[in-house]
């Protein structure tokens, strides 16, 4: 006679195969610096970490920093400086362009599934930028950016 096989239940965890977010550090962008605690730099994770990552890639211009550079030219940052500084293009071009510019960059992260309610205004030499942010795991959040 033949031993009975225990039944095993298993339970899958769905956000098992959904990229994870990751961590960043707290960085101030009016004083350019990273915040410490205790001498080191401040983690942030989750949520947080992603709109770190966001306002970071936004504010770099890409293929202006060496330690960016790639070979295949697939580097970190954006191209704005190009559209709104010293050119006298049609504000629709400008804004469709940093529309794709910015959703380009931001859609390579796994976490991020769209980005929707694009609000775009600029003021003399600043840039103001806002967007919603949805991620895979069906959460949203605002971003704002000022250039």
């Amino acid at each position: 006679m033949l031993p009975q096989v225990a039944q095993l239940e298993i339970k899958v965890d769905k956000n098992d195969d959904l990229p994870k977010i990751g961590k960043s550090f707290l960085f101030d962008f009016k004083t350019g610096e990273f915040k410490l605690a205790d001498g080191k730099p401040v983690e942030v994770e989750g949520i947080d970490g992603l709109k770190i990552w966001i306002e970071k890639i936004l504010r770099t211009e890409k293929y202006r920093y060496k330690i960016y550079e790639r070979a295949d030219k697939d580097e970190y940052g954006v191209v704005l400086e190009d559209l709104i500084v010293g050119n006298n293009f049609p504000t629709s071009f400008v804004e469709a362009e940093i529309k794709r510019e910015i959703s380009q960059a931001l859609l390579r992260n796994p976490v991020i599934d769209a980005l929707t309610n694009w609000k775009l205004s600029r003021e003399r030499e600043r840039l103001n930028i806002s967007f919603k942010v949805n991620t895979v795991y069906g959460d949203s959040f605002n971003q704002e950016v000022n250039l």
